[in-house]
């Protein structure tokens, strides 16, 4: 009997011993069945990611002052307007705004409101708020206020939430509303906000998704989540900016897993060379912004002749310039100030001057005005080596070869920091130099009045004046269809002419990020929407999990079944 007993244990053991082994392969085979299948919809999200960037905030976060990119895109962020941009289109829906009506044959527009909204202080926003906001820049008229003050005659409040604007001409619809979706035209707190610019690193108290919580200048902005948003949550709840002296610390910073964004700026041949390795994402969008172009003052000699300036116009080598440092991809030739795909556009330069050098006609004009191999016209380009690209140095080198092709010209390359570069060109110390714009507002006016209406072109020093063309800037403004069309390429071809300004290529938009990052929208607005970006967090491994509890519970059902041998 007793033996009988030793010889079931031993055999129970012995079974349970290659049971197990039996479940515990099961299990291995229930791990791959499990990893096949779908992962579950539910995703885990970081509570902060980290964009890296080499531009910076140039003047202030103050809406009625900021005309830089960046600083433009922190109140993009952090404000809202009456209007906005629609992610992924160029339609605008209402924001701040909840219905208006038009009167007075275009003339008068009365506005509701949100009656949600709140400040991040928790300041309700009212209609005494939204006017505020916009008398008080109009009042300061600082570099950006035309994009409203040129349109606006009278504000008025009308009740609690509602706002009567009575408009200078009965403009357009779409117009209006693309000039009051503009960081100007934003909400800022009465209670909080003085009438005088607000400068760093003190910020504005607004309305938007994130408000700032920490700004040191030249090293972080720290953007947390405004928790009185009527709006969508943001996905993530801090994002951090930090800022990079050069391209190659940022490619570095974002190889390295640093940062978790790197937008704005690689180099061409780094964003290539990321997609090629692929292990990185790389995002892009549409190519309007920033278009780049060449300014000359034309009150200073020698672009006072508009013979020089059309001599340097048959020099410009625009598919050199895209082909070899934009690898012919991420920027291509723009011949004139209103971008590819706007309204209107016309290769205006094009027909005049040709899409390759004419550097015969370029020697004619500049004989004409005077200058010879024995009297050489000697000039300064002047280019910022971070802000727009990181090769902005073989721009200006493609454009002096060019130039001094001529046996007529030469040129002396300088270059500055933006803070520098910009108060060189605001102070009239320099005479040719390169720039860059991004639109304020999607519509072709954005890329006609500031650079050439004698009334709103004062912030680029162009000094450039034509009667003619401020009329029909004016007109095209208050026209649609056909007959705007037609007045816009009117437009292009007299500045074509003039030249006061050389338009050379548009470039597209890219950012690189880490695999786990989503949300990246790059569009026409050219808005970096941080509120709709994201990092997924990888989740705990449940397939093991569930593979590893199969052989287990499976053995201890065994091993509990006295019965069993």
């Amino acid at each position: 009997m007793l033996m009988n007993k030793k010889i079931k244990a031993i055999s129970r053991t012995l079974l349970i011993a290659i049971i197990a082994i039996l479940v515990i392969i099961a299990g291995v085979g229930a791990y791959i069945y499990i990893t096949s299948l779908p992962s579950p919809p539910k995703v885990t999200y970081k509570d902060t990611i980290i964009v890296g960037t080499t531009d910076s905030v140039q003047t202030t976060l103050d809406p009625a002052e900021a005309y830089d990119y960046f600083g433009v895109n922190m109140i993009q962020n952090t404000g809202a307007g009456l209007f906005a941009y629609e992610p992924n289109t160029t339609r605008l829906i209402n924001d701040l705004a909840t219905s208006y009506t038009i009167t007075d044959g275009g003339l008068t527009w009365i506005i509701n409101l949100r009656q949600d909204a709140k400040f991040q202080d928790g300041t309700p926003f009212n209609a005494t708020a939204m006017a505020f906001s916009l008398n008080r820049t109009i009042t300061l008229n600082q570099d950006p206020a035309f994009l409203i003050g040129e349109i606006i005659a009278k504000i008025e409040v009308t009740g609690p939430y509602q706002i009567k604007i009575r408009l200078t001409q009965p403009y357009g619809e779409e117009y209006v509303k693309a000039r009051l979706s503009t960081w100007v035209a934003y909400a800022v707190n009465p209670k909080t906000t003085p009438i005088e610019v607000v400068k760093p690193p003190k910020t504005v108290d607004m309305i938007g998704p994130y408000k700032i919580t920490r700004w040191e200048p030249g090293v972080l902005i720290e953007l947390t989540a405004n928790p009185n948003w009527y709006g969508v949550k943001p996905k993530t709840n801090k994002v951090i900016i930090k800022f990079y002296k050069d391209a190659s610390s940022l490619l570095a910073a974002v190889k390295t897993g640093e940062v978790d964004i790197a937008f704005r700026t690689l180099a061409p041949s780094d964003i290539q060379s990321v997609q090629q390795e692929g292990k990185l994402k790389v995002v892009t969008g549409p190519g309007i912004a920033p278009i780049r172009y060449l300014v000359f003052n034309v009150k200073k000699d020698p672009f006072t002749n508009k013979l020089v300036r059309q001599a340097i116009a048959y020099t410009i080598d625009r598919n050199t310039i895209v082909n070899t440092l934009f690898l012919g991809s991420l920027a291509q030739p723009l011949y004139s100030m209103v971008p590819i795909g706007f309204l209107g556009h016309i290769d205006a330069f094009k027909e005049k001057y040709g899409d390759r050098p004419d550097i015969d006609k370029a020697k004619s004009l500049l004989m004409q005005a005077g200058y010879s191999t024995s009297n050489k016209l000697k000039l300064e380009l002047w280019y910022t080596p971070v802000r727009y690209t990181p090769v902005e140095g073989s721009v200006a080198s493609i454009l002096k070869q060019g130039m001094e092709s001529t046996g007529i010209i030469e040129v002396t390359l300088k270059s500055a920091d933006w803070a520098t570069y910009r108060q060189l060109f605001k102070q009239e110390q320099i005479s040719m130099w390169l720039l860059g714009w991004f639109p304020d507002f999607l519509d072709s006016d954005n890329y006609v009045r500031p650079f050439y209406h004698s009334g709103a072109n004062g912030w680029l020093h162009v000094n450039y004046q034509n009667s003619q063309v401020d009329q029909l800037i004016d007109q095209q403004a208050l026209k649609s269809g056909n007959e705007r069309v037609q007045i816009l390429e009117q437009i292009q071809r007299i500045v074509a002419d003039d030249a006061p300004i050389i338009p050379l290529w548009q470039e597209g938009q890219a950012a690189v990020a880490q695999p786990n990052v989503g949300g990246i929208i790059l569009d026409y607005s050219q808005i970096f929407r941080y509120w709709l970006i994201y990092a997924t967090v990888p989740s705990k491994n449940i397939a093991l999990s569930i593979s590893l509890l199969i052989p287990f519970t499976l053995l201890a059902v065994v091993t509990n079944r006295e019965e069993f041998i």
